[in-house]
């Protein structure tokens, strides 16, 4: 993810042919109430994930609406970039760091299920 923020930086990056177009199906909440007391944790965990997760999804929805601003701008007056590249450069080692705590967290979840 360092190679990504600094490529942000970059004005003549050509990162937004390399976007994804994936669609991620809206997550529903798991129902921890109606589970037994030993599975109630892993509901919640589970729901904090996929928080996160889509969280994560909104906010690279969002860089990419504001590079495509940025892009525009030189030609477009009024479409300024919301942010600037230290703050998409912050914003995106954000996602990097968030993702990467995620992670450890399902590693850590996975080596529970399995002892």
């Amino acid at each position: 993810m360092a190679n990504a923020s600094s490529a942000v930086t970059d004005a003549s990056c050509s990162c937004a042919s390399s976007r994804s177009n994936a669609q991620v199906k809206p997550f529903e909440w798991v129902q921890g109430e109606r589970l037994p007391p030993s599975l109630q944790s892993h509901a919640a965990f589970l729901n904090e994930a996929r928080d996160v997760v889509q969280g994560a999804q909104t906010l690279v929805q969002l860089l990419e609406w504001d590079e495509d601003r940025r892009d525009a701008a030189s030609s477009d007056a009024d479409a300024a970039p919301l942010f600037d590249a230290c703050q998409r450069s912050s914003l995106q080692r954000f996602l990097a760091v968030s993702l990467g705590l995620l992670h450890a967290r399902i590693e850590a979840q996975c080596e529970v299920l399995t002892e």
